[in-house]
């Protein structure tokens, strides 16, 4: 058993997915590495610490929803931790996400046959 506290209220899922993320003018692009109702945890090279204020985008699959051009999700949320990525260069980035909406897209669901 494990000597540290979980504070999770949600599942978390393992989810490799494209994410940039915006500090005043400039944008960092990084990964997802896992996703869950209440936040996200991103691997990226970008100078962030515990109690930071940010937003950013993640990049869904669209064929997961039937689309052919990916979902972006906007998002803003707090770090709530930093450590370094092991083995890589950046980090990891533990964000409790406190709004989100889903960006609209002029693209119409991909028709299936049945």
């Amino acid at each position: 058993m494990s000597s540290e506290c979980d504070l999770r209220n949600s599942a978390r899922r393992a989810l490799g997915c494209p994410v940039t993320l915006r500090l005043g003018d400039t944008e960092y692009c990084g990964e997802t590495i896992d996703i869950s109702a209440g936040g996200v945890l991103l691997r990226i090279q970008c100078p962030l610490t515990n109690g930071s204020s940010v937003d950013y985008t993640i990049e869904l699959p669209g064929d997961a929803f039937g689309m052919l051009i990916p979902i972006k999700v906007n998002c803003h949320g707090r770090v709530v931790r930093c450590s370094p990525a092991p083995g890589q260069a950046g980090q990891d980035i533990a964000i409790v996400t406190d709004d989100y909406f889903f960006e609209r897209s002029q693209e119409r669901p991909v028709q299936t046959t049945a």
